[in-house]
């Protein structure tokens, strides 16, 4: 079960929202094998967001989380799409895109009264 989490600087266009989470569904399942029926996707809209102690002109955090281990050519090639989806999408530059995939044991993972 990965949850996808955009995190931007402006609000994103409904139109939008559903090309990024169709895009992201194709990448972990492309990539890492996680099908779209056990993927959360979340907007996390009009934050304020500062690297090197400024703000972000453009560009956002994504956040993945996810059961399971990957291998690092596999999180190599998730960052490389989730950029490229990024780019194309919401015309960020790949040099203001930060992702994050953390991976989580089965057992600290909740789901329906239980954990993976």
């Amino acid at each position: 079960m990965p949850i996808a989490n955009l995190i931007t600087k402006e609000k994103i266009a409904s139109e939008k929202k559903e090309i990024l989470k169709k895009e992201l569904a194709d990448v972990m399942y492309e990539v890492a094998g996680k099908s779209e029926n056990w993927l959360m996707v979340r907007f996390t809209e009009e934050e304020d967001i500062f690297f090197q102690g400024q703000p972000l002109e453009e560009g956002g955090i994504v956040e993945i989380k996810l059961v399971g281990k990957l291998q690092r050519g596999q999180k190599e090639e998730i960052s490389k799409r989730i950029c490229d989806v990024l780019n194309k999408v919401l015309g960020y530059g790949k040099d203001s895109i930060y992702i994050v995939i953390q991976e989580i044991e089965g057992q600290n993972w909740g789901y329906n009264g239980s954990t993976f």
